[in-house]
Order: structure tokens, then C-alpha cells, then sequence
């Protein structure tokens, strides 16, 4: 391993030779093609040492030469993509979060969404357990690719993504924000089960977080849908909402024990159990009943000679 180190290094004091200029290097300006391919092998070489930080350091040189100087945004955005991977195993999943960001705008800029697409879809997956809330954006920001090739369902499924990242970070309003963003990007798709789930999981968003105008709202917005009006979650959904504006906790609940709800993802299944809802009604027992009468009735009489006989 150690000379797997002293092979880095060298190749360290070669990339910076490269960059240097004057009479004595008889080269007037840097000659970045062979810096960047020195500091590429250093790269390597410290990854076979296991010195991932190390190699992470010079994947990002190699990464900002390739793109400021060499102008090849699609390999330099490969050379970050290589050094977040590193940055997962040695547990810097912030770092990780912010290169494949950067790699993934550098690809949008080189005319290449689809990749971006793909790979921050894949570095939101690696983020899901660690880092919930980078991986809600980089599924986003995979979602924002994936339209720009008219990929809608592609972009709706990548937001439900998103939004169930959100929901396990416990950022309810972002949530909705994206689960709107979701059913917009559901309408424009020719599967109607895309639009469907889109519009279940945003009413199941919007009352968890307690605002049944909104949810009924986003239900409003799509029932007039003719694909939505005959698809499996319409009817449930429109039997909850009618729960909770008369109060029904009774049939709230009945409502939520249909499968739309309970065989949701995890985390929107979690959020729908959380819903609140109005206290099952104690119905009075038959004594019990018959006593209350009677005191209604003694109420009632008290008040009609609360004024005396005169």
C-alpha cells in the first residue's frame, strides 16, 4: 500500500509541474491535458490504497481542470460522480450530495439530461437512508432532467420519489410542494394510474399535515378527470375527505382501513395511519339514555317555573 502512496504522489508533483510555466519549463502557458491525466492516476492510485479522501481530493482537481480548462463538462462530471461513490464509503454523505449535484448540472450544460437523469436518480437511491432530505433534491433535481426530454412519467415517479424522502425527513410542507409538482407532471402522462397515485398520495400529504382546504383542493382539481373518476383511488379518497369535513372519525377510520391506503409506500402508508381524526362518539347505554331524558325533562320543568307563580 505504501507504494501505492509514493506512486500517487509522484504523479502529484507531475500534475503540478505541468501547471507551471516560464522560461526554464520553456512552456508559456499550463499544459492542463497532462495535469489532469496525472492527477487522474493519483486518483487511482490512492483508491487502490484505500485512501478515499485522498483520491476524492484529486478526482475534484481532476474534475475542475477537465471542466474549466479542458471544457469537457461530460467527463468531469464522470470524475465527481467517481468521487461522491468514494465520499459514500467513507461516510461523507454531505460531500457526496454536493458533487453528484454538481455532476449533474455539468450534464444538463452539456446537452446531455438524460444522463443527468439517470445518474442523480441513482445518487438520490445511495442518499435515501443516510441523508434523506439531499436525496429528496437530487431525485428532483433527476426529475427536472427527465423533462427536459419530455420523460413525464419518468419525472412524476422521480417526485413521488422526492416527496416520500420529504415525508421521512418530516418536511410536510416541502412535501406537498413537490407531491403538486408531481400530479402536474402526472397530468401530462398517457398512463392514467400515473395521475391517479399522483393525486392519492398529495390528499393523503395534505392531511397529514392538517389542511383538509387543500386536500380537497387537489381532489377537486383531477375529479373531473374522466380516467381519475373510474380509477380504483376516486371513490376512497372521496369517502375520507367527506369523513373528515362532517367530522366522521368512525368513518375516517373506515375509510382509511381500504388497501389504497394501506398498501401505499411505506411512507405515505405511515402518514395516512397518522391522519387526525375526530374521536369515535360514545353512544349513551339504554339506563343511560333514560336517566338523561329525565334530567332533560327536570331541566325543562325548573325552567318554566324559574320565575315563580306569579
Amino acid at each position: 500500500m505504501s507504494s501505492k502512496i509514493a506512486e500517487a504522489e509522484q504523479h502529484i508533483k507531475a500534475a503540478e509541474d505541468s501547471l507551471k510555466t516560464g522560461l526554464l519549463k520553456m512552456r508559456r502557458s499550463p499544459d492542463y491535458d497532462s495535469a489532469a491525466d496525472e492527477y487522474a492516476k493519483a486518483a487511482a492510485a490512492f483508491r487502490a490504497a484505500r485512501e478515499f479522501k485522498r483520491s476524492q481530493q484529486m478526482l475534484v482537481k481532476t474534475a475542475d481542470i477537465t471542466a474549466n480548462h479542458l471544457k469537457n463538462l461530460f467527463h468531469a462530471a464522470k470524475h465527481l460522480e467517481t468521487a461522491a461513490l468514494l465520499a459514500k464509503e467513507v461516510k461523507n454523505y454531505e460531500e457526496a450530495a454536493e458533487w453528484l449535484a454538481k455532476a449533474g448540472r455539468m450534464l444538463r450544460e452539456n446537452g446531455n439530461p438524460d444522463s443527468a437523469s439517470l445518474m442523480l436518480e441513482k445518487g438520490a437511491k445511495m442518499l435515501e437512508e443516510p441523508l434523506p432530505e439531499a436525496s429528496a433534491r437530487l431525485y428532483s433535481d433527476s426529475a427536472d432532467a427527465a423533462d427536459i426530454e419530455d420523460k413525464v412519467g419518468q419525472a412524476a415517479q422521480c417526485l413521488g420519489h422526492a416527496c416520500r424522502m420529504l415525508i421521512r425527513a418530516g418536511k410536510l410542507d416541502a412535501a406537498a410542494d413537490v407531491a403538486r409538482r408531481r400530479v402536474g407532471q402526472a397530468g401530462r402522462d398517457s398512463n392514467p394510474d400515473t395521475l391517479s397515485k399522483a393525486v392519492l398520495a398529495l390528499v393523503v400529504v395534505e392531511l397529514g399535515r392538517g389542511d383538509l382546504v387543500a386536500a380537497r383542493k387537489a381532489f377537486n382539481d383531477s375529479v373531473h378527470v374522466s380516467s381519475f373518476q373510474t380509477g380504483d383511488d376516486c371513490g376512497p379518497l372521496q369517502t375520507l375527505l367527506e369523513a373528515c369535513e362532517q367530522m366522521d372519525g368512525d368513518r375516517g377510520r373506515q375509510a382509511l382501513q381500504n388497501p389504497v391506503f394501506r398498501y401505499m409506500d411505506n411512507e405515505f402508508a405511515k402518514l395516512a395511519r397518522s391522519i387526525r381524526l375526530p374521536e369515535a362518539r360514545q353512544k349513551p347505554s339504554a339506563a343511560g339514555g333514560a336517566a338523561a331524558e329525565a334530567a332533560g325533562a327536570g331541566a325543562e320543568d325548573a325552567e318554566e317555573f324559574d320565575g315563580g307563580l306569579c
